[in-house]
């Protein structure tokens, strides 16, 4: 990959015109009027949401009106259609349903599913150590991150801590207001990003400094870094890009961009009528290293949620009902495809590449190593796909995630086809994916949240 960062240079006619003008000062909890109505929730969305946790809390509270429900619990409440309903696991996942007028045994439901974690510098358990002067913290890569883009940027420190005395502590050090931020100063034996914390203070090592302002902000000791999960991020916002404000830019929107994407359009679509089919909205954490561990798309929680909306409908969950109501079921995985770069063409075939701007882009495989790994989507829920967004307005792009046998990726499509769901993956596309500043067109987030809307109710929105 090359080191060496240009300007891209992109005509966006068309994505202005979807823009709906100047951003004034929307609403941004009634429904998008406009492209830029939505961009400027979606870049708020953004800032607040750096982790998992962040997005989960920050789509929790600002979906009134859902009621938060305990899968486990050994009764499930009885539910009506048209009923809001959210299931969070472990405050890094979430599934956001409504409740169809069909019963999901016989009807299934209809998904739009995004992962919200992305790459990024992960502190290591001996992150803290005292390096000529200065007091650094180690990190190990988290997913696919590239460890000299991080270099040289400001960074700020995000995540939770879990003490000695049992509590878990979030912490958001280095970025606006702080009047400070960290910095990548180099790569440790190409395996690890070193970042300058302090410097010596009077009579104290530098690491004494960092230990001092964790323990004077959150009541944070040097040994307590031993269980924490903490990333360093780009401490810049969200932000417009282009004189003509066409573009997003900032960290993380490989997945956030479809994870919001789909929550919004959900949330919007349950102010309609209640649908004919449940409506849910998974996002879903850990795509990034595999979808492993129990808040990963490999886990049951999808599975113990679908067998509590079982009961809750009066029928049973036992194996054969919930394998019906998988089977009945159909799913977007809307993950991020990397968009042609003009500075960096090499990974794609022309014809076959994303551009922003172009709208959703639907990948009919993904894997890599002759398509090894790969999900591949049957033709008729294909077809489906191409007709119902045709429908709601919204131009889909036909795609390939890079040259064959040279580029390729995976999502979580395969993990929610091993349940028996009819999954497609469609996703709005990025530019500089898993860079600290990855580019998107407002258009296409537009046209994503319309077409997903569109999907979940199965028919077609006004437009």
């Amino acid at each position: 990959m090359r080191r060496v960062v240009r300007t891209l240079i992109a005509a966006a006619v068309a994505v202005v015109a979807a823009c709906g003008g100047a951003l004034g000062a929307p609403d941004r909890t009634a429904p998008p009027a406009n492209a830029g109505a939505l961009a400027a929730a979606y870049r708020d969305f953004l800032d607040a949401g750096r982790t998992p946790a962040d997005i989960v809390a920050w789509t929790t509270t600002r979906s009134p009106g859902w009621r938060r429900i305990d899968p486990l619990a050994t009764k499930a409440a009885r539910v009506a259609p048209g009923d809001r309903l959210v299931f969070v696991d472990r405050d890094r996942t979430a599934l956001f349903v409504v409740v169809g007028r069909r019963p999901l045994a016989g009807a299934g439901a209809r998904l739009v599913c995004g992962h919200i974690d992305t790459p990024a510098p992960r502190l290591r358990a001996d992150a803290l150590v005292d390096d000529a002067g200065e007091a650094r913290l180690v990190t190990y890569r988290y997913g696919g991150a590239r460890r000299h883009h991080w270099l040289g940027i400001p960074l700020g420190l995000v995540g939770r801590v879990a003490t000695a005395g049992g509590d878990e502590v979030a912490v958001r050090l280095g970025f606006a207001g702080d009047g400070f931020s960290f910095y990548a100063t180099d790569e440790r034996d190409g395996s690890a990003v070193a970042i300058a914390a302090s410097t010596h203070a009077a009579k104290e090592t530098p690491s004494h400094t960092f230990a001092r302002e964790l323990y004077r902000r959150y009541g944070i000791t040097a040994a307590d870094l031993a269980t924490a999960e903490l990333y360093l991020v780009p401490a810049w916002p969200a932000r417009d890009v282009g004189v003509d404000r066409a573009f997003v830019g900032a960290h993380g929107q490989d997945d956030r961009l479809n994870s919001f994407a789909a929550w919004r359009a959900l949330i919007d679509a349950a102010g309609d009528e209640p649908p004919e089919r449940t409506m849910v909205a998974w996002l879903v954490d850990r795509e990034e290293i595999g979808s492993t561990g129990p808040t990963g798309a490999r886990s049951r929680f999808l599975d113990t949620v679908f067998s509590w909306l079982l009961r809750a409908e009066g029928a049973a969950d036992d194996e054969r009902t919930l394998a019906r109501a998988f089977a009945a079921s159909a799913a977007l995985s809307a993950d991020t495809p990397a968009a042609l770069n003009p500075n960096f063409p090499e990974p794609h075939v022309a014809r076959l590449a994303p551009r922003l701007g172009g709208g959703p882009v639907l990948f009919p495989y993904a894997g890599r190593r002759g398509k090894q790994g790969s999900h591949l989507a049957r033709a008729e829920r294909i077809r489906e796909v191409v007709d119902l967004f045709a429908s709601a307005g919204a131009p889909l792009q036909v795609a390939e995630l890079g040259k064959v046998d040279a580029g390729g990726g995976g999502t979580i499509s395969k993990y929610l086809a091993e349940r028996g769901i009819d999954v497609v993956d469609v996703g709005i596309p990025v530019v500089s994916m898993h860079s600290p500043l990855e580019l998107s067109a407002k258009a296409d987030l537009w046209h994503g949240y319309r077409a997903f809307r569109a999907w979940l109710r199965g028919a077609a929105q006004a437009h």
